[in-house]
């Protein structure tokens, strides 16, 4: 390692490099793909009614990358305590390499990981998984238990 060499900003580099490889392999313009955030570089894309948003970000000694779909806003009633108990269910049986939470009172679907021996595969795999999950059930839990699809907000 020469004296100047930055191994977490060259990992950075390099992820930047790797999740905009493999916007362009789908089709997806990494330049016109790439969003504002404050943790670091983002992506936007949208997969079937869903919108995904790819992160990396910077801790203290790694980096992380992040993939984030925003489902539904829930409706204040009573279908809101039912939709939890059953987002926890689905995380526990249903749910592979990703899970749901809560954002903003928003519930989204999510998936992260270190950097550190990422590669292309993991990364297009995030991103379909998560895509994929979030096309599915922004439809199927909005009929179940109300609310509104994060695309119709």
């Amino acid at each position: 390692m020469s004296l100047f060499e930055n191994p977490q900003e060259t990992n950075l580099k390099v992820c930047v490099e790797m999740v905009e490889a493999v916007l362009a392999a789908t089709g997806v313009n990494p330049a016109q793909a790439r969003i504002t955030a404050e943790t670091g570089p983002a992506w936007a894309l949208t997969r079937g009614s869903a919108e995904v948003y790819i992160f990396l970000s910077v801790s203290e000694g790694d980096n992380y990358i992040q993939v984030v779909a925003p489902v539904l806003r829930p409706d204040s009633d009573a279908a809101r305590d039912r939709l939890y108990v059953h987002l926890l269910e689905l995380n526990a049986n249903e749910l592979t390499g990703a899970a749901f939470g809560l954002r903003g009172g928003d519930v989204v679907l999510t998936t992260d990981r270190s950097t550190i021996g990422l590669d292309r595969v993991e990364v297009e795999e995030m991103i379909r998984r998560i895509g994929e999950y979030a096309d599915h059930f922004d439809d199927t839990l909005t009929a179940e238990f109300g609310g509104t699809r994060h695309t119709d907000v």
